[in-house]
């Protein structure tokens, strides 16, 4: 239907269209397969392959783009579907903790083909299978009847357009090339996902050793816990007594024997905050921070390597002159 070109849009970038798909590429793309007109399907892949979406974004249970069709102003499309909660991530997790092969992929950086065997026993879904898994809204229809196009309106009136299609075909590029994208739009980032499975395989080992005479068997120890003997135990002074000395180390900074690395998982405290509440904020204020604490980390690590390096190199030279010492005075 000739649509308005868009330069720089999101394309496919498989030129050819859908063809080569991973598994889940195509286990995302069945259900536009099965629900969408087919002439209305291809039209929305070609709307892919011609780069017809001006922008595009995959967040936690919500798709989002804007594609351009023949009308001025670009069609605003919401793809959404449920988010697990966090009992039910729990009751996954450990599922995943039954199945040997399926726990090693995934810690391994690959998503099994079989993965969707963990969710059907709890009743759940990775991928969406039926069209009231989805809830779908394009403002296509809208916009042709208020420029007073009753045909493009009433082609328009299926939830399944090809503005629709066109952001389902883009998504299953992403998820072919990057499965894990699956658990983000089901609620839990792949980073946390993998975390969560450390923690708990580690509880669980923890556990299976009870009774083995290891000391301290059966105990989960925490990943980081300092602790500075001598000042745990001391009872916290009042906030009002502290104002003066709030922002000074104190001696105990120099008892802490802490390995100077980089996290297994990246901005931590950052994930748990979640987004920002300034939704309206003019920059990214949790990018902001990301891009501090990777600053200061880089440079606090630099530090410490430099220095440790520099305590190696005095410690291989004074072993160096003692042997020549010792041979010295055994020549002698």
């Amino acid at each position: 239907m000739h649509p308005r070109k868009v330069r720089g849009g999101v394309r496919l970038e498989n030129r050819e269209g859908l063809t080569g798909l991973a598994w889940a590429g195509q286990r995302w793309l069945r259900l536009a397969e099965d629900s969408a007109a087919n002439p209305v399907f291809l039209e929305g892949t070609q709307y892919a392959r011609l780069g017809q979406t001006r922008n595009f974004s995959l967040q936690p249970g919500h798709v989002s783009a804007r594609v351009q069709g023949r009308m001025p102003q670009a069609y605003a499309v919401d793809i959404r579907l449920p988010v697990l909660t966090h009992d039910q991530w729990e009751l996954v997790i450990h599922a995943m903790l039954d199945e040997a092969r399926h726990l090693a992929g995934l810690l391994a950086g690959e998503v099994p083909a079989g993965i969707e065997d963990i969710f059907s026993p709890l009743q759940l879904r990775l991928f969406p299978a039926q069209p009231a898994d989805v809830a779908l809204s394009c403002t296509c229809a809208k916009n042709a009847a208020a420029a007073g196009d009753s045909v493009a309106a009433a082609e328009a009136g299926t939830p399944w357009c090809k503005h629709v299609c066109c952001v389902m075909a883009l998504t299953a590029e992403r998820l072919s090339r990057d499965p894990f994208l699956i658990f983000m739009l089901r609620g839990l980032a792949k980073e946390d996902l993998l975390e969560r499975l450390r923690q708990q395989r580690a509880l669980m080992s923890a556990k299976s050793s009870v009774g083995t005479g290891t000391p301290g068997a059966g105990r989960p120890v925490p990943a980081y816990s300092p602790r500075i003997p001598g000042v745990g135990e001391e009872p916290a002074k009042a906030l009002e007594l502290c104002t003066g000395e709030f922002w000074q180390a104190g001696p105990g900074l120099g008892e802490l024997d802490l390995p100077m690395e980089p996290p297994a998982v990246s901005h931590p405290l950052l994930r748990r905050l979640g987004p920002s509440p300034f939704e309206q904020a003019k920059f990214p204020l949790v990018g902001l921070l990301a891009t501090c604490y990777e600053t200061l980390s880089t440079h606090a690590i630099n530090a410490a390597t430099a220095n440790v390096g520099d305590v190696v190199e005095v410690d291989e030279v004074d072993e160096a002159d003692e042997a020549d010492d010792g041979e010295d005075e055994a020549v002698a």
